[in-house]
This record gives structure tokens, C-alpha cells and sequence, in this order.
């Protein structure tokens, strides 16, 4: 497209990418500054007021250990969580947006592209505050954040892009469609681990199920390899200090584990060198140790296929065509063989860096047609305000598609396919508010539920506790574990607001209709409404422990601004 371009960003825990759909229509990762397609998540603070980003970030972590940020994507939500360094606290959306700033500049300067509208991808697992938490960063950045979308369904995207622009499929027996596949997005970044079903249908991607874990990645299985080098260092040398309890070594360590971790995925033997406290010592390292190290790691993302798997078949998904392998830790050869074995089907390790920021460019790019589509349908009365461009009559969508295409120089056909495209996607995790129950102790009762079809709407009615109740407290709470648990200490409150001004003389029992809504975004809208005051609805904002308000956002968002970025 010629104008209205909307990037795709990976926002890695580890590595960050940008991607675009080029004038043919093919996704395609947009090279920064120095040539490479990848952007370490890594942010060096030097002074208070200058930061450097990227591999030179990396590169000076050992010699600038405290001032170094890495892994920020795991404290996405924790509003208490800050980055201190020369005497500035910054929050995990400013660092984050540092990465965003670095990555749309360097595109900017190698490609000559102004990058201002976004789709940025999340963890599926992601919540709320961690949501709502990426799309503040990416307006810390100055981005516009057109939408987020989860890594494995943008992952998925991408693999079925090809099938996306073939003609429709013949339907099979019972009307099936014949290239109909189900598949398992194994996601294993360097920070967070996301693990999905996915049914991909025609122009359709849809999400039947989602798990995971956020704090377990490609990083714990450095951790590992540099618990073994530093106990083999004590072992040579049992007077010297241990390097995991001095900041530089251990930062060395991690940076010498994840090369190791690296290599062995190609090779089976390597070695490491290590220096510390006056000694040197090369310890060889081989793939069967590392898979002994990190066997447990591996279970783990193993018991969470077998957990989302089994949701998928209480929703009716009951086989499995293949598994798709997403992030850079999926190339570990134990990953592929541990899950062929388990799963029995085919496991295709394709594109595991770039996939998921070409799939967030390819929805990009549906996000910004589909807009111009439904805007020219809209205004020629042939579809209602907020609809969708699928109950626009077939001409009609045919006439719009061709009237795009010739505005900006792409084919019709092009447009009617991008504007075709489905994406199906689930809640995260369970949503509700607390409310007494028969025993009159407070209880979670939830309204949304892991894995209910997005976009969705909830409607339940609840009653005040007492006659002339004048202040009624809403509390929305956030599914804490992997089960929804109706337990206050297994729930996460992530919202509250009161009612207040009711007037006097309603009985207890009065109605409390309190409505959940959640869009694609996975981002949560609630409304509560008392029946004595039906002209003012209140509206919950989901603006919590990890949000902040209005007069810190526009304080750091100020700060960040000053902030200057040196090239290392």
C-alpha cells in the first residue's frame, strides 16, 4: 500500500523485529541499521539521561551489569516492578518503549520509512495489565498501536499465508473442508512460552485453545547451563568466589550460556571459556548435558501442550494435524524430538524468529484495508456503523474492494482476499467480580472463562447487601491461576470502582447489572449499572496495581521523550 501502512513488531523477550507487507503482498522483515533483521531486547541506561539499545546494550551488560535491562517483557503488568539506574526508576512500559523507539528509528534510518501505526504482538497467556501494559509502551514510543495480537495466532497467520491466497478448498465428506488443518503453535521465546490450537480453514484462522507460562523461556535454560559452568569453576577452583554472586560475572555466565545453548543446536559438542576471580577455565560442554540440565524445563512446556490440548477437546477439537514450532528456543533439537514423540504428528520448525512479526504485518495490513473497506461501505449506507464487512451485501464488498484497490494501486483481487481473512481468536484467562456468597463471605464469581470465543459480551445481574445501600464497590478479578479458582486469595484484582450517589430506598437485593465486554484485543471493558440510577452507567476502568494514572503516564511519557539514545 501506498499509504495507511501498518507494521507488524515483535516485542520480544529476548530478540525484537519489525515486519511490513511489501507491494506484492508478501510479509517481509524490514533490515535495521547494521543489516540484521533482529533487535536484542536489551536497554543500557548511561546517565539519566541517554540509553543505548541492541547489541551494544548486550555487548557492555558484563562491564554495566546494574545498568542493564534485559528481560523487561516478564515484568509487563507489575505495577510495583521499576528499573533503577542513576538515580531514575523506570517502569517495564518505558524500557519497553526504548526497544519500540530504537527499532522504528533504525527502520526509519536503513529503509526511509516513517513507522507510526502498529500491531504489536503479545504471549497469548498475556492478561489484562500485561496487554494494556504493551499497548502504553507503544504509545511511550509515539506509535500508534492499531491493535495486539497474540504471538502463536500471528505465528499461525504466517504459515498459512500461502494457503490464504489459494483458491478456496473443495469441502470433503460432511462438508468439511478438505485442506482443513488443526495444529499446535509450540511457542518457546527467549523469555515466555505460549502454546495453542489453532484451526486454519480456507482464508480462517481460528483459536480454539491457549496456555502457557510468561516467566518460562529460552532464558531458563541459560540460567541452567550457567549454574553448571559456575559450579564447574568452583569445583577447579574451590578458593575463588562464586560468579553467580557477583553482578559482571554472572552476566558473563549467562552471555557465555546462551552462546553454548546457541551452538548446540547445530552441533553436538562446543566449549566454554570461562574467566573469573584470576582463573581460567574451558569446560567442555556437550548437547546430552544440556538436555539433562534443562529435562525438567522441557516437561514443563510438555504439561502445558497436554493441558491445552485437552481444552481443545472439551470444545470439540479432538485431533491434531501437526505442531508448528515459534521462537528461537524451538530450535533446541530436544524440543522437536520430545514433542514428535508425544504428540505423534508431524513437527515443523519454519521461520521461528521472524514468523510471528510477519504474521502481525499480514494482520496489519488486514486491520488497515478492512478500516477503508467498512469506512467506504459505511458511508455509501450499504452496511451499518460497526459492522463487519461480511454482512455487507456480496456486490457491494466487491464494488468497495475494487474502489480501494484502484486508490491504491493494488489489485481487487488482493483486497478482497486480505478483507477475507478471519482471525478467531480466545480469552486469555478467566474474568469476574467478587460478590458475597450464600454464606455472605466473598467469593470470585466469573463471567468471561478461559478460552470463550472473542469478541465477547456478559451480562449478570447481582443485588446490593442491604436496604438503602448508598456506595456499591465493583471489584473485577483476573484468573491467578491455571484453574478459575472462586477463592479471594487465588484471584487477582485488577479493578475497582464504586457506585456512589444512589439514592435512598431501595431494598436489599436491589440489581446490580454488571456487563464484561472484551474485543479482539483481549482487552477488558466493564460497566456496572443500579437500577436507581439508569442514566449513568459507571464504567470500570481497567486501571490497576499495574497501570498508572493519568499524571505519572504523562510524567514519564515526558521523561522518555528526553530520554537520548547513543549508538553504543
Amino acid at each position: 500500500m501506498s499509504a495507511g501502512v501498518v507494521y507488524g513488531i515483535d516485542l520480544g523477550t529476548t530478540y525484537s523485529c519489525v515486519a511490513r507487507v511489501d507491494r506484492s503482498g508478501e510479509p517481509e522483515v524490514v533490515p535495521l541499521s547494521d543489516g540484521a533483521t533482529t533487535l536484542p531486547s536489551v536497554v543500557l541506561f548511561v546517565g539519566p539521561d541517554d540509553y543505548v539499545t541492541g547489541e551494544p546494550a548486550r555487548r557492555l551488560a558484563r562491564a554495566r551489569a546494574d545498568d542493564v535491562c534485559a528481560l523487561v517483557k516478564r515484568r509487563m503488568g507489575d505495577g510495583d516492578w521499576r528499573f533503577v539506574s542513576s538515580g531514575r526508576a523506570w517502569s517495564a512500559p518505558a524500557v519497553s518503549s526504548l526497544i519500540l523507539r530504537a527499532l522504528v528509528s533504525d527502520v526509519a534510518f536503513a529503509a526511509g520509512e516513517s513507522v507510526r501505526d502498529v500491531v504489536i504482538t503479545v504471549p497469548a497467556y498475556f492478561g489484562d495489565e500485561e496487554r494494556c501494559a504493551t499497548v502504553l509502551a507503544g504509545q511511550y514510543a509515539g506509535l500508534t498501536v492499531v491493535d495486539v495480537i497474540n504471538e502463536p495466532t500471528a505465528a499461525a497467520l504466517s504459515y498459512g499465508f500461502a494457503r490464504f491466497n489459494a483458491d478456496p478448498p473443495d469441502t470433503g465428506p460432511g462438508g468439511r473442508e478438505e485442506h482443513e488443518d488443526v495444529a499446535l503453535v509450540y511457542d518457546l521465546g527467549g523469555g515466555t512460552f505460549d502454546v495453542t490450537v489453532v484451526e486454519l480453514a480456507d482464508r480462517r484462522v481460528s483459536v480454539v485453545a491457549v496456555d502457557g507460562d510468561h516467566q518460562l523461556g529460552g532464558a531458563d535454560w541459560d540460567e541452567k547451563i550457567a549454574l553448571h559452568l559456575s559450579r564447574r569453576v568452583l569445583d577447579a577452583h574451590p578458593d575463588a568466589e562464586d560468579p553467580l554472586d557477583d553482578s559482571e560475572a554472572a552476566q558473563a555466565l549467562l552471555l557465555a550460556a546462551e552462546q553454548a545453548k546457541r551452538e548446540l543446536s547445530d552441533r553436538t559438542r562446543t566449549t566454554v571459556r570461562v574467566e573469573h576471580d584470576g582463573h581460567a577455565l574451558t569446560v567442555p560442554f556437550s548437547r546430552d548435558d544440556l538436555e539433562r540440565l534443562t529435562a525438567g524445563l522441557l516437561e514443563r512446556t510438555v504439561t502445558l501442550a497436554r493441558s491445552v490440548l485437552a481444552a481443545a477437546r472439551a470444545r470439540g477439537v479432538t485431533r491434531l494435524d501437526r505442531a508448528l514450532l515459534v521462537g528461537g528456543s524451538s530450535r533446541m533439537p530436544a524440543v522437536a524430538r520430545r514433542l514428535a514423540a508425544e504428540l505423534g504428528v508431524p513437527v515443523e520448525l519454519r521461520d521461528p524468529d521472524l514468523a510471528v512479526a510477519k504474521g502481525a504485518a499480514l494482520y496489519g495490513e488486514k486491520k488497515a484495508i478492512e478500516r477503508l473497506v467498512l469506512a467506504d461501505l459505511v458511508s455509501r449506507g450499504q452496511i451499518l456503523d460497526g459492522a463487519q464487512p461480511d454482512t455487507a451485501a456480496p456486490e457491494d464488498l466487491a464494488a468497495a474492494c475494487r474502489r480501494l484497490a484502484e486508490a491504491f494501486g493494488l489489485t481487487a483481487e488482493r483486497v478482497r482476499r486480505t478483507v477475507e481473512v478471519q482471525v478467531v481468536n480466545v480469552v486469555s484467562r478467566g474474568f469476574g467480580v467478587l460478590a458475597l456468597d450464600r454464606f455472605g463471605e466473598r467469593s470470585a464469581v466469573f463471567l468471561v472463562h478461559r478460552n470463550d470465543r472473542l469478541p465477547i459480551a456478559v451480562r449478570r445481574s447481582f443485588g446490593t447487601v442491604r436496604d438503602d445501600q448508598d456506595v456499591v464497590t465493583v471489584h473485577v478479578v483476573e484468573q491467578g491461576g491455571g484453574v478459575e479458582s472462586t477463592r479471594v486469595d487465588d484471584v487477582k484484582i485488577i479493578a475497582q470502582a464504586d457506585i456512589t450517589g444512589i439514592p435512598p430506598g431501595f431494598p436489599a437485593g436491589t440489581p446490580i447489572e454488571i456487563t464484561f465486554r472484551m474485543g479482539f484485543d483481549g482487552i477488558l471493558e466493564v460497566t456496572a449499572l443500579h437500577e436507581g440510577l439508569v442514566d449513568r452507567p459507571l464504567t470500570v476502568r481497567v486501571e490497576t496495581s499495574a497501570a498508572l494514572s493519568q499524571a505519572d503516564v504523562a510524567r514519564e511519557r515526558d521523561a522518555v521523550a528526553r530520554l537520548r539514545r547513543r549508538e553504543g
